[in-house]
C-alpha cells in the first residue's frame, strides 16, 4: 500500500508542474489525502513498536525491582537503556527525583501510549496504598502481552480485506495496460487533454479516499480491543 500511495504522489507531483491544465484545488486535495495515508500508516507502525519497546522495558523494571532495586533507579535504568527516547519526561523524573506518575500520564499523553497511563496508575497505586508495584506492573506487562497476540491474530484477519483494497486500488493500473494493449493511448489522453487531467485527478482522489476509508476501518477494528 506504501508503494501504490508513493506511486500516486509521484503522478501527482508531476501533473503539479504541468502548468494551466490542472485542477489545482482537486489536485492539492489528492496529495493531501495521499500524504495523510502515508502517515496514518507510518504513525501506526511507530506506535506499534513503540508499544512493544514501552512493554520490554516495563518487564526490566519488574526484574529490578524484584531483585532488590529501588523502583525509580530501576526505572531510570530501563529508560536509559533506550536512550531515554520510549519516555523522555518520565526518565528525567525518575533520575531527578520528580513526580513519575505525572511524568507517566505526560508522556503516554504524548506518545498516545495508552500502556504508559496504565503504568502511571499502578505506580500511583503503589506510592499511595503500599501495594506491590512489581506485582502490578507484572500483571499490566502480561495483559498488554496477551493483548498484542490477539492483535496479531486480527491482523492476519485483516490481511484479506487489505489485499483485496489494495487489488481494486490496482484496477486502474491494469485498466491502462489493457487500452495500450488494444493500440490506444489512455496516458496520453490522461496527461495530455483538460478532460483527461480532470479524470485522473478525479480518480486519484476516489482511490485515495478508498484506502483511507479502508485503513480507518481495519483502525476501528483494532481500536476496539
Amino acid at each position: 500500500m506504501i508503494m501504490l500511495a508513493a506511486a500516486l504522489a509521484a503522478i501527482a507531483a508531476w501533473l503539479a508542474v504541468r502548468g494551466p491544465m490542472r485542477p489545482p484545488h482537486a489536485l492539492a486535495q489528492a496529495r493531501r489525502l495521499l500524504s495523510a495515508l502515508q502517515r496514518r500508516m507510518l504513525s501506526r507502525r511507530r506506535r506499534a513498536r513503540m508499544r512493544a519497546a514501552l512493554r520490554e522495558s516495563l518487564a526490566e523494571v519488574v526484574a529490578d525491582v524484584r531483585a532488590g532495586q529501588p523502583p525509580e533507579r530501576a526505572l531510570t535504568r530501563a529508560l536509559a537503556d533506550r536512550d531515554g527516547a520510549l519516555a523522555p519526561r518520565t526518565l528525567a523524573a525518575a533520575r531527578w527525583g520528580g513526580d513519575v506518575v505525572g511524568a507517566l500520564r505526560d508522556d503516554a499523553r504524548v506518545a498516545a501510549q495508552p500502556l504508559l497511563a496504565s503504568a502511571a496508575a499502578c505506580w500511583s497505586v503503589a506510592a499511595t496504598q503500599g501495594a506491590g508495584l512489581a506485582e502490578a506492573l507484572d500483571r499490566l506487562v502480561a495483559q498488554d502481552r496477551r493483548a498484542e497476540e490477539v492483535r496479531r491474530q486480527l491482523e492476519a484477519h485483516l490481511a484479506a480485506p487489505r489485499a483485496t483494497a489494495r487489488m481494486l486500488a490496482l484496477l486502474p493500473v491494469f485498466g491502462l495496460v489493457l487500452g495500450i494493449a488494444v493500440g490506444g493511448d489512455p496516458i496520453g489522453w490522461l496527461l495530455g487533454t483538460p478532460l483527461g487531467v480532470a479524470c485522473l485527478v478525479l480518480g486519484l482522489l476516489l482511490i485515495a479516499l478508498g484506502l483511507l476509508w479502508a485503513t480507518r476501518i481495519a483502525a476501528r477494528t483494532e481500536r476496539l480491543l
